[in-house]
């Protein structure tokens, strides 16, 4: 199961995603209490091992937005409510996740209304896109293992449901990831 972690702004917490074994970091762009800017994104980003995915994550971006964070060596652009074409994205050569389905997106990101919000989807409800697709939105440790056998997703992705008090908690980091690649596991040994 691919898991990232989103909305990481500390050295401790980028250190336990990547320990507990996250396969990306997600660094907010956006205004959100979880934004950082370019200069931490680079000094956490020296963290990351090149096997892990770093996302930059944007709120209806403009193509400067995104051209000046890739400076801290982004592998992924994850897009929400963006009112500019994705070919606009697209010249940066970098794959695409984007929070709608339909889209020509490399991966649909299947999230709530209001990304980072710990709103969670029905996943009764939810349309499956016919591409690669991550479920969010309201994702826990509690929760994950039973989203993940119900809906099936490509990856997972975490934010609000790993923090405490509104910072990110590493014992939920560690348990989160453990739960989503158990029942991954468990799964494909069916």
């Amino acid at each position: 199961m691919f898991v990232k972690i989103c909305g990481l702004k500390t050295e401790e917490s980028v250190r336990t995603a990547v320990d507990a074994g996250a396969d990306a970091i997600g660094f907010v762009f956006a205004k959100s209490s979880r934004r950082i800017d370019v200069t931490t994104a680079k000094r956490l980003r020296r963290l990351i091992p090149s096997h892990v995915r770093v996302v930059g994550v944007f709120l209806d971006p403009t193509r400067e937005d995104v051209e000046t964070a890739l400076a801290c060596g982004l592998t992924d652009i994850q897009l929400h409510r963006r009112t500019l074409p994705l070919e606009a994205f697209r010249t940066f050569g970098l794959p695409i996740i984007e929070a709608e389905t339909g889209t020509d997106a490399e991966i649909v990101l299947l999230d709530a209304p209001s990304p980072g919000s710990g709103e969670t989807l029905d996943w009764g409800t939810l349309h499956r896109p016919d591409k690669p697709f991550w479920l969010a939105g309201g994702l826990d440790s509690e929760n994950v293992t039973e989203a993940i056998r119900l809906v099936q997703p490509d990856g997972v992705d975490v934010s609000s449901g790993v923090e405490t008090d509104g910072e990110k908690d590493l014992d939920k980091i560690r348990t989160f990831i453990k739960r989503a690649k158990e029942e991954f596991t468990c799964i494909a040994n069916q």
